[in-house]
């Protein structure tokens, strides 16, 4: 039976964020935190990811068959991110050409990249599908996107695995989405705008239809909306992620008020305010890179956008000199060691 939920370990923790294919990014940061090969820590600290270990950087197979290793040992734990998500429903996504041969062709800018085996995909997805969407103890929450009780609440109500439960509230958004007022408006939007959608270089013109399709996606399917984050309608459309969107992300943290910490990953978080990307994300978090947010001041997110460094093979910058870099929260120290050494105190 699956369960949505896990425990956390009573041990100190380094929770890891979106590490989105970088092996080598991964491997420093694992130096710097003091851990073995095998994953285990002299001091007996494990290890926490936010989930989105794949997609976009160069070895998403070594980073799955690392944790995997790691994980069945003892040392690691993880939480779903929205990108496993999508390989275990084989949605093809940005950056996924490591997986789905049906994007390789149009995520060349990512490559070269080491592809999964064939032979290899059916056990990764079974093991990958036990993995929970919530890791908690008293004193911390862990979630890849959004900690949203009621989504949670639906999905506890849901019987079967994971995927059936996915495809149990899909098939409830399939029916609303096809029902509503706006679809053949959508599937219009869709088509018209088809050589545009995955150009940055394009400016499509307002898609209402395809916004209110996404604000549906982002709400009405729980399993995502703890792995995506809830949306809004955006004043207009913004490229992000790989294409051109019409909604945008919530600041969903300002309504939690509970005492425990929570810490997220997915939001690409920038460490520089100088280096503020050009998309709705940069307007969500505080501008230092190491404070905490939220109404309680008790959510951090820890993903800071390492998985952009395929920007970085494209222009010749060297890791060190990166922007974009991979981060743990050593918690219940609150401080963040980053993949090239370098180490802050976290504020609130």
């Amino acid at each position: 039976m699956y369960s949505l939920r896990q425990t956390l370990p009573d041990t100190p923790l380094d929770i890891v964020g979106d590490v989105h294919g970088e092996w080598q990014a991964l491997e420093s940061l694992l130096h710097y935190l003091g851990y073995r090969e095998n994953g285990s820590h002299p001091q007996g600290r494990r290890l926490v990811f936010v989930g989105d270990l794949c997609d976009r950087g160069q070895n998403s197979p070594a980073i799955l068959e690392w944790f995997k290793s790691a994980h069945d040992a003892g040392w690691a734990y993880m939480v779903l991110g929205n990108h496993e998500l999508n390989l275990l429903v084989h949605d093809a996504k940005d950056g996924s050409g490591w997986y789905f041969a049906e994007r390789r062709q149009k995520d060349q800018k990512y490559s070269p990249w080491h592809v999964q085996a064939e032979g290899g995909k059916a056990a990764l997805e079974g093991w990958l599908s036990q993995q929970p969407l919530l890791l908690e103890r008293a004193d911390l929450r862990i979630v890849h996107a959004a900690w949203l009780p009621e989504s949670m609440a639906q999905i506890e109500q849901a019987e079967g695995s994971l995927l059936e439960r996915y495809r149990y509230f899909d098939k409830f958004l399939l029916k609303h989405i096809q029902s509503a007022s706006w679809y053949d408006d959508y599937l219009r939007e869709q088509e018209i705008l088809a050589d545009m959608l995955e150009n940055p270089h394009a400016s499509p013109p307002m898609m209402p239809a395809s916004a209110e399709y996404d604000l549906a996606r982002s709400r009405l399917n729980p399993i995502r909306a703890l792995s995506c984050g809830v949306e809004k309608i955006s004043d207009k459309p913004f490229f992000a992620g790989g294409r051109w969107r019409a909604t945008e992300r919530f600041a969903w943290w300002n309504d939690y008020v509970e005492p425990t910490p929570i810490v997220i990953g997915h939001y690409w978080r920038n460490w520089y305010p100088k280096k503020v990307a050009k998309n709705e994300s940069a307007h969500l978090m505080p501008p230092q890179g190491n404070a905490w947010h939220g109404a309680r001041k008790n959510v951090f997110c820890v993903d800071f956008s390492v998985g952009a460094r395929w920007r970085d093979r494209q222009s010749g910058t060297p890791p060190h000199q990166s922007s974009f870099r991979l981060a743990a929260l050593r918690f219940p120290e609150q401080v963040l060691m980053f993949d090239n050494g370098d180490m802050a105190a976290t504020v609130r």
